[in-house]
């Protein structure tokens, strides 16, 4: 990264910072709110507790959410699927999910309303190891493919493959599991595998060298990452709750920024086995996520009408998301101060 660029990333980050700390500030009253009713609240993760998590895990730790009146629960994952399920359900409050998952389902009239992003520049990319020959989108023809049918980056292929010229037809496609796809490209009998570029390909990099992954949002393919989400019910009840525990949350993701130790370290408490060089790796690379160019400089969690057109616009293309749902269906910026 050049002097420039890194100037103006941490310029953005303070300018993030700011408005965090106002929030902050403006929903908590700057000092601890005495938990004399908590409310019990479980929140459901899209995976296992990863570094885009330790927001979450730090403000819980440092007791935020607590002093918020809030009893946090977290359970992990199994994908944003069975996330998007467990909150329709009402088998969790809270849930983060593929929010591009979470948009066809309001497309399918399950009443859900995302309320903050995490990690707003999709990972999705192509991960091959090195020597394959695939460093540019156009590499991939002639190769095979591995891919998991119900991952974001596999959905989401052919809207790069178009956006980038890529005859589909010259792909020979290779359905796998979430259990077989690293062991797959590292075996040799796939040539490249759509995963995110954080923490996958750092995982798969950690076995065999890799070639730099093929991040779609940088050729011309961006939909919204990872999310907040809950029923549009809950925002309608509990929306004072939801309010303090965006602030809570943001609060952890500012004080994870100041001290990247401290976080990790919450999430290797709620998940020991992780590995944590991996995780330490992954949380330098997060700020590259968190935000797109339309929501840079703003705080943690808020995202920008022009990336929820973009992500509806391709949901449309490509997932056949019904004409009438609009970003205003999917994503509501209420829970953050207006200014």
């Amino acid at each position: 990264m050049d002097m420039g660029n890194a100037l103006k990333l941490r310029t953005g980050r303070r300018l993030a910072l700011s408005l965090a700390a106002g929030l902050i500030a403006a929903t908590l009253g700057g000092r601890a709110v005495l938990a004399q009713s908590m409310e019990h609240v479980t929140l459901r993760l899209d995976w296992l507790p990863g570094a885009d998590h330790t927001s979450i895990y730090l403000a819980k730790e440092r007791g935020y959410y607590a002093k918020a009146g809030i009893d946090l629960e977290i359970h992990n994952g199994t994908g944003s699927v069975g996330t998007i399920q467990s909150v329709g359900s009402g088998g969790d409050m809270i849930g983060l999910a593929s929010l591009s998952q979470v948009a066809l389902a309001i497309g399918k009239d399950v009443p859900l309303i995302a309320i903050a992003g995490i990690v707003q520049k999709a990972p999705d990319s192509i991960v091959a190891l090195k020597g394959s020959g695939i460093v540019k989108p156009k590499d991939i023809e002639g190769k095979r493919w591995g891919f998991v049918p119900t991952d974001s980056g596999a959905r989401i292929f052919p809207a790069f493959a178009a956006a980038n010229g890529i005859d589909m037809n010259k792909i020979t496609k290779i359905q796998l599991s979430y259990s077989t796809i690293y062991s797959s490209l590292l075996n040799g009998d796939v040539d490249f595998i759509t995963a995110w570029a954080s923490p996958d390909a750092f995982k798969i990099a950690a076995k065999k060298p890799i070639e730099p992954p093929i991040v779609f949002a940088d050729y011309g393919v961006n939909t919204l990452g990872t999310g907040i989400f809950v029923t549009r019910d809950t925002f309608a009840k509990h929306k004072e709750m939801l309010r303090k525990f965006i602030a809570a949350t943001v609060h952890g993701a500012v004080e994870a920024q100041k001290n990247p130790t401290e976080a990790i370290d919450a999430v290797m408490k709620a998940a020991p086995g992780s590995d944590r060089a991996i995780l330490v790796q992954e949380f330098n690379h997060l700020p590259e996520y968190l935000h797109t160019k339309n929501s840079k400089g703003h705080m943690f969690g808020w995202m920008a009408p022009a990336d929820w057109e973009q992500t509806i616009t391709l949901l449309r293309k490509y997932f056949s998301l019904p004409e009438s749902v609009k970003p205003a269906d999917v994503y509501t910026d209420a829970l953050f101060p207006k200014s």
